[in-house]
């Protein structure tokens, strides 16, 4: 229960989709092509890795928060948190409880500085201006609150519900649940998840579209924040 794991995938993978329920094959015939893709996609390596890692032939049932979160109806399978960016697709999957997870390719963002006034604290956005790469630091404060903001349910718009401390690695947050929030950039993509505390390790792994099977991976150096 203290291990989380993360797959990731790109999103013109060759995914099977007989896992998928027929209704949902159906529903995605109405969506444009990009928003089938992704949509496809990430259901796709979910009943990918339900199938490896609990046995379960077909993708689970799943049901809809009133917040528009998505779980297994089945509260004993892992809690779970979909994400893309351009191609890059990512799936973590936690036992522990609520988690959430982002993706994001690192690339150029207009006025990201008057974004970043608006959306971060003063003490993030100074932080933010002194570092090599401010633009790479903007996405690690975006990453890690979009992350936090799926475990709570939450939207864009709540962002201000987590201020966070990284010169220091720590966070304080409007929730009462005790999060870690993890944070790993690597090439031109920064990623984010917001754990639970019980949590202390993460297992990686990547879809292999060849076999279509997971390549365990060995485990990127992820910076950790902890609750104020």
């Amino acid at each position: 229960m203290n291990v989380a794991r993360v797959i990731t995938a790109s999103l013109d993978d060759n995914f099977s989709l007989s896992r998928l329920p027929a209704e949902w094959l159906e529903k995605s015939e109405g969506m444009n092509p990009a928003r089938r893709q992704q949509w496809l996609a990430g259901r796709a390596l979910l009943a990918e890795a339900m199938s490896v890692f609990n046995g379960c032939d077909n993708l689970p049932a799943l049901q809809i928060s009133a917040q528009g979160k998505p779980s297994f109806a089945d509260a004993s399978l892992p809690h779970f948190s979909l994400s893309h960016s351009k191609n890059h697709l990512q799936l973590l999957l936690c036992p522990a409880g609520e988690s959430g997870g982002d993706v994001e390719q690192i690339r150029p963002r207009p006025r990201y500085l008057d974004v970043a006034r608006a959306a971060f604290s003063d003490i993030e956005c100074q932080w933010l201006v002194e570092q090599a790469c401010p633009q790479t630091a903007f996405w690690q404060l975006w990453c890690l609150r979009e992350a936090w903001l799926k475990q709570q349910g939450g939207s864009v718009w709540q962002m201000d519900r987590l201020r966070l401390d990284p010169g220091n690695q720590r966070f304080t947050s409007q929730s009462a649940a005790e999060s870690r929030l993890w944070c790993a950039a690597d090439e031109s993509v920064m990623r984010a998840l917001a754990l639970p505390a019980g949590v202390s390790d993460v297992d990686e792994y990547r879809f292999d579209a060849a076999s279509g099977g997971f390549i365990w991976q060995v485990s990127r150096r992820w910076t950790r924040f902890s609750l104020s």
